[in-house]
């Protein structure tokens, strides 16, 4: 193959793709090593100098100390504490419901119960504990208390619904039961099924599976292959609400049950209520293996406030039952959680007992013990003056209990449910009961936070700690009378320390900001103020300037993470990565480390939230010292004007309570608009100023210096913070670049669309103007049409047919077979060879530029109009382009393309972009002499122009593209005539559609680079300046980078979304509305443009419209695709074949 028919970027030998090839490899190795050197850096925990803080001497600390009752040791143990945070962040208030026959009045004093005495069984009774899988406190419970049970009763399975054949609907927790076996395998496990469907008991459904014996059997069975199959240790059968007429059904149901589980070895347990007259229970207890009476909701959530279960009303129904039933066969459950009562509504909150705790802790309010029913219970008012009623069942509750029945020796205790009791039940559950109960003194649970000093620099001395109670025991019986909450349960005990009356600090959040930080940067060099600001790494990495400025301008710099996330809600080697990326992105800007830090979302000195504290101490165990906030005049909120945030700091800083005052002032510089904050600031020095305040740095309140806390890097660190600086460089540059790039996508599109929207309606009214003219419509001259076709046998005929009944009258059809493989020579011959019109010739297959050079050499007629194989033309096509060539400066004439088998999505995708694209293209390039691709669908040439140019070229895959930039080159014009209508088969399955892509735009890409010589050459005009750079920049640049909009606008969603969630009160919408204005904007132009598009075209269906925007963002992913496919060959050198798209005759002239 000589060079000069070599494909355009035919590299045979490979040098091309060797050189690239050493180009990316280098870049790899560098881009590779940077990136290890930062990910080390940044997994590597930076070494930080330890400061001991302490608390001011002079000023009094015994306020700041609850006080705590002797010896009672803080908990070490890390994971007991994980647990128990996961406990209180998520239960659920959902627990056991068991509907009682009817209502019981408040309880009166009762005497000293008239019940068996305490005796001393020879074991102890069973230790059981409900499990569930909705609420994942329960799994916590279980990992923490699993050595206290000796049975665990898990909610896994429940009746179906009858929407399966199988009966039973079960739902298995492996992690909890894989923990149970590896931990303690002896733990016998016990799955228990219910009647529960949508959180309610359906009687109707349990009565349906146990009303004859084929119904029971089918469900023992289901039962019995999900016990055994799971090797579990039996079942526990929580029917409840059972029609009274199917008691008899239930109870012939669990006799049947039991005979087929005993001689397994398998244990058979049925709940029932404690007080429903209902309920047989001495004839459930004969063919069960163990009943258990579910001993709580006395008053439940939909009934009047009151004790859940009084100890009378406790100790009067167990007496009930236990003569009527065994007590060796016998367990007991007891509740352990609350209730809480609004007034005025009907339904009561279920809450966990450490959300009892909890709400009585934050209310102030003091958890009183009910004499009467011996329950615990407080009341407490809302901000909205809600008046509440809380209930709840604790240890102390369940010690007394267990103690009334200790003496009928029950065969266990069991409570409902893991992860709403009080922690300290299990210092009782499974013991002999003979003991002290001073073992509930000790709360073992605890979550607020305590501190120690005053001042704003924080150090966290002390782990989550247990509580206190104080018990008050019955001499006479050991029974609890009753139990006075003196220490509630704390998790951390914060010291603070940099109190120093009449220094004040400045400190600014969450910047830089190209806008606001300089502005106060000025203002604090104008006023001689020190300042302390803590940065965002992401805003940083953006404006490393900036950070150079505040330290070379003697302010100090904190780490407020990278991305400004909620530590308390990220894991923790999260919270490491934020901490290190800033702190590396700190050394390699201003080559100082720093010991600062403050945690975004930290509230202010007197943060109460265990998940605002735990980031911090993390940070204190990195080494790093931190900043707490007391005079925070919420600038970031939003109105604010500059005399809030003035006023509101002069009175928190005038405040003489040491528990209150402040002395760091916390202000903003991102995140926002600031212009507030930065008016606020000159008056708000000279007003502190005036009133005695001298402005210091935060290392002087914490009694260091600005070299401790910002102490320089060492010599040998400085090689990695060259790297990382290199590393944020390109990633700041990356990001930036990214962002312009959106921006300029957006407005070059709009540019472009009304720019082309103007073009093409201006050759819009040209083609009115000819139409009324009549212009050329005498011009008759003698047409060749040329049909190259390989391997067409689907379309041809119909192709030829739709020629044949042409307007135009003077004309010849050459048919090329191009070496086809099928019968398209056969179908021409028989169905045509009677026709003078048509000329058959068969030719080796050469492709498709040499197959029209073929039939251009055989052609007589002074116009030569090229279709595809596949295309079916109007009647007046024919005519319509060969009109057009009166004017004898048209070189070439491009007809109207239309998709013509609108069958599904993708090809009405494609008649879309017909429409609003390619023919609007065209439209508007027509009125400026600069068309870029006649179409090979339809297109028609002056034959001699077309031998002066040598032909259809072969040397690209675009050979139409190619010839028709020949033809302008020449000196000639490119015309448009909408009414020569083709309709041609467009690919119907997207990977069809990306191949087809894929050659015209690699053709594209050849002709672009054969044709480059003319890029902005004045002797071309409007080609070289205007069509050119459009080819150049939207059909090759553009399909490359517009993924990036789609990016950067998901991108920008999902990043706002998780700012919003995280502070919705201060978020500033200010960047989301940018993006969303360019990228509405775009769209709403874009939808115009394609309705004009549409008002341009004749005949058109307008449904199509509707397509238009998932249209868009897919095509650009194909292209994206077919564009990156393209370089890549192109760089290769390879060759590439036409990659024919198989016909399927599915095109329809449409009217």
């Amino acid at each position: 193959m000589s060079s000069a028919d070599s494909p355009v970027f035919y590299d045979p030998a490979g040098r091309r793709w060797r050189r690239v090839r050493r180009t990316w490899l280098a870049l790899a190795v560098v881009v590779t090593s940077l990136a290890a050197i930062f990910i080390a850096s940044v997994l590597i925990n930076p070494v930080l100098p330890i400061f001991n803080i302490r608390p001011v001497a002079s000023l009094p600390h015994t306020a700041d100390i609850k006080p705590k009752p002797p010896n009672i040791p803080a908990n070490p143990v890390e994971k007991k504490f994980k647990r128990a945070q996961a406990e209180l962040q998520h239960a659920l208030a959902t627990t056991k419901r068991v509907v009682p026959a009817k209502r019981a009045s408040e309880m009166a004093p009762v005497p000293a119960p008239a019940i068996p005495p305490p005796a001393n069984p020879t074991s102890r009774p069973l230790s059981i504990g409900f499990y569930i899988n909705w609420d994942e406190s329960s799994l916590a419970s279980l990992e923490r208390n699993l050595d206290h049970l000796d049975w665990v009763i898990a909610e896994w399975s429940h009746l179906d619904n009858g929407k399966n054949a199988n009966p039973l609907a079960t739902d298995v927790d492996v992690p909890a039961l894989n923990f149970i076996r590896q931990t303690r395998p002896q733990v016998r496990i016990i799955v228990m099924v219910q009647n529960l469907i949508d959180e309610k008991f359906d009687s109707g459904l349990l009565a349906r599976n146990i009303a004859d014996e084929a119904s029971r059997q089918h469900l023992i069975s289901a039962l019995t292959n999900f016990v055994e199959g799971n090797k579990f240790g039996g079942v526990c059968v929580d029917f409840e609400e059972p029609p009274q007429s199917s008691q008899a059904n239930l109870l012939v149901f669990m006799q049947e049950l039991h005979d087929v589980f005993a001689p397994k070895g398998l244990t058979v347990i049925q709940t029932v209520p404690f007080d429903d007259p209902d309920w047989n229970y001495k004839s459930y207890a004969a063919v069960s293996d163990y009943l258990m009476l579910m001993a709580y909701d006395q008053h439940w959530a939909g009934s009047d406030a009151g004790p859940i279960a009084s100890q009378s009303w406790f100790e009067q129904h167990l007496v009930s039952r236990m003569q009527q039933l065994q007590p060796a066969k016998t367990i007991i459950a007891l509740g352990n959680y609350g209730y809480d009562w609004t007034e005025g509504e009907n339904q009561a909150d279920e809450v966990t007992c450490q959300e009892a705790l909890i709400r009585a802790r934050d209310s102030k309010v003091k958890i009183s013990f009910d004499p009467g029913s011996r329950n615990p219970y407080f009341e407490y008012d809302e901000e909205d003056e809600s008046h509440h009623r809380v209930w709840l069942l604790d240890a102390v509750t369940a010690y007394n209990e267990m103690r009334a029945a200790s003496g009928y020796k029950p065969a266990g205790f069991a409570v409902w449910r893991l992860g709403s009791e009080d922690p300290s039940i299990w210092s009782i559950l499974g013991t002999q009961q003979s003991g002290s109960p001073n073992v509930l003194n000790r709360i073992v649970y605890g979550y607020d936070v305590d501190f120690e000093g005053t001042g704003e620099v924080l150090k966290v001395i002390s782990r989550p700690q247990d509580g206190w109670r104080n018990l008050d025991v019955d001499a006479a019986n050991g029974f609890i009378k009753s139990e006075e909450f003196v220490v509630t349960p704390s998790s951390y005990v914060i010291q603070r320390g940099g109190d120093h009356p009449g220094l004040i600090a400045l400190t600014f959040d969450d910047g830089p900001d190209p806008e606001w930080t300089p502005a106060i940067l000025d203002i604090l060099k104008q006023e001689n103020v020190p300042a302390t600001f803590f940065i965002i790494g992401k805003n940083g990495q953006a404006y490393p300037d900036l950070m150079r400025r505040i330290v070379n301008e003697g302010h100090e710099i904190g780490n407020h993470t990278f991305t400004h996330p909620n530590l308390g809600e990220i894991p923790a080697s999260l919270t490491e990565l934020e901490l290190n990326a800033t702190q590396r992105l700190i050394e390699s800007q201003v080559g100082r480390s720093t010991v600062l830090f403050r945690p975004p979302y930290f509230g202010d000195a007197e943060a109460d939230k265990p998940q605002e504290v735990e980031p911090a101490f993390q940070a204190q165990e990195l080494g790093y010292l931190i900043l707490g906030v007391r005079i925070d005049p919420d600038d970031w909120k939003m109105p604010v004007s500059a005399d809030d945030i003035v006023d509101r700091t002069i009175k928190r800083a005038m405040d003489t309570n040491p528990e209150t005052r402040g002395q760091v002032v916390l202000l903003h510089d991102s995140g926002g608009d600031r212009s507030a904050t930065v008016q606020a600031l000159p008056r708000l020095i000279h007003e502190l100023r005036a009133r005695g305040f001298r402005f210091v740095p935060v290392s002087d309140l914490a009694g260091l210096t600005r070299e401790q806390v910002m102490p320089p890097l060492a010599a040998s660190q400085r090689v990695f913070t060259r790297a990382d600086a290199i590393t944020f460089f390109f990633v700041s540059t990356g990001g930036w670049t990214l962002q312009w790039v959106f921006v300029i996508g957006i407005v070059l599109g709009l540019g472009r669309l009304i720019f082309i929207g103007a073009l093409a309606f201006t050759q819009w009214l040209r083609s009115r103007r000819r139409e009324r003219l009549h212009a050329g419509e005498t011009y008759a001259p003698f047409v060749s049409v040329i049909v190259p076709a390989h391997n067409e046998e689907m379309v041809i005929k119909n192709t030829i047919r739709s020629l044949l009944v042409s307007e135009h009258k003077n004309y010849e059809i050459i048919v090329v077979d191009d070496g086809s493989q099928d019968k398209t020579a056969e179908i021409v011959r028989a169905n045509f060879s009677d026709n003078d019109r048509i000329k058959l010739f068969s030719v080796p297959n050469g492709g498709k530029a040499a197959a029209l050079n073929f039939g251009l050499r055989h052609a007589t007629g002074e116009i030569v109009v090229a279709l595809d194989a596949d295309t079916l033309f109007a009647p007046q096509t024919i005519g319509a382009l060969a009109h057009r060539f009166y004017d004898q400066r048209i070189g070439a004439v491009a007809g109207n393309a239309k998709v013509g088998n609108r069958i599904n999505i993708v090809t009405r995708w494609q008649a879309l972009e017909y429409i609003t694209s390619q023919n609007m293209d065209r439209r508007a390039f027509a009125s400026l002499n600069c068309i870029t691709v006649v179409p090979g669908a339809v297109g028609a040439w002056r034959r001699d122009l077309l031998e002066q140019a040598g032909g259809f070229p072969a040397d690209t895959l675009a050979e139409d593209q190619d010839l028709t930039l020949r033809i302008r080159r020449m000196g000639y014009n490119i015309g448009y005539e909408e009414n020569a209508l083709a309709w041609t088969e467009a690919p119907d399955r997207l990977r069809a559609l990306a191949r087809q892509r894929f050659r015209w735009a690699f053709g594209t890409l050849q002709c672009m680079r054969k044709h480059l010589d003319a890029l902005f050459r004045p002797r071309y005009g409007t080609l070289g300046f205007i069509a050119l750079p459009n080819v150049w920049i939207f059909q090759i640049l553009f399909p490359l980078i517009s993924p990036v909009m789609d990016l950067m606008l998901c991108y920008t969603l999902i990043s706002a979304g998780l700012d919003w969630l995280q502070q919705p009160k201060g978020y500033s919408f200010t960047n989301l509305r940018q993006v969303l204005f360019y990228y509405a904007l775009f769209l709403a132009i874009d939808w115009v443009a394609a309705c004009f598009a549409f008002m341009l075209e004749k005949k058109e269906q307008w449904r199509l419209l509707w397509w238009l925007f998932l249209q868009r963002f897919c095509y650009r992913q194909v292209m994206y695709y077919v564009m990156i496919k393209s370089v890549a060959v192109a760089t290769r050198g390879a060759t590439v074949g036409w990659g024919k798209l198989d016909r399927k005759a599915t095109v329809e002239l449409q009217p």
